[in-house]
């Protein structure tokens, strides 16, 4: 039996209109933004950044903690699947999210397929780190090093400890009451 697959290309055009977003059913603003997220996965194309931040922030407003979880493990899979160099399609759960779940689960993935996606597990780890050393006083930092540390490996671990001396005063503040001791 052959799968009837809806055809969202209409989404494309939308998405650079924000006045029309609201226009859009939720289950559509989804698809769009998931759409969104894997476009910006594989061309990096840095003019994509403020749209797609843009569109995240409001599908924080229209969604929960939990559906944007399912959206990421989505999203997640199709790019284990089917796009292994388009994990920058995360980067918006990093870096816009507010909920230090989807943050944490989102890391955890970002390093997880970096493995997938240029041979180098590490590689997503140094990412995230930069982040981090960017923004040290930043909570969503916190939450990037919980998702970090809560993947168990042992270099990762020594190179968060390397740069404990940066973290703000908030980010101790949330690793610690995570039960992290740096």
């Amino acid at each position: 039996m052959a799968e009837n697959k809806k055809d969202y290309s209409y989404l494309d055009r939308l998405a650079v209109e924000p006045g029309k977003w609201r226009e859009l059913s939720k289950d559509e603003f989804q698809m769009m933004t998931f759409r969104t997220c894997l476009l910006y996965g594989e061309s990096q194309n840095k003019k994509m950044i403020p749209i797609l931040f843009q569109m995240y922030e409001h599908l924080q407003s229209l969604t929960s903690c939990e559906e944007r979880l399912k959206m990421l493990s989505a999203l997640s899979a199709f790019i284990r699947k089917k796009k292994t160099r388009a994990i920058m399609a995360l980067f918006p759960f990093i870096q816009v999210e507010e909920e230090g779940t989807v943050i944490e689960a989102a890391s955890q993935f970002f390093v997880n397929l970096s493995v997938l996606s240029n041979k180098e597990f590490y590689s997503g780890a140094n990412i995230l780190l930069e982040l981090v050393k960017d923004a040290p006083a930043d909570r969503n930092s916190a939450y990037i090093l919980l998702g970090l540390l809560n993947i168990g490996n042992d270099k990762i671990d020594a190179m968060v400890a390397l740069q404990k001396s940066t973290f703000g005063n908030e980010v101790k503040t949330i690793l610690h009451n995570k039960g992290i001791r740096l």
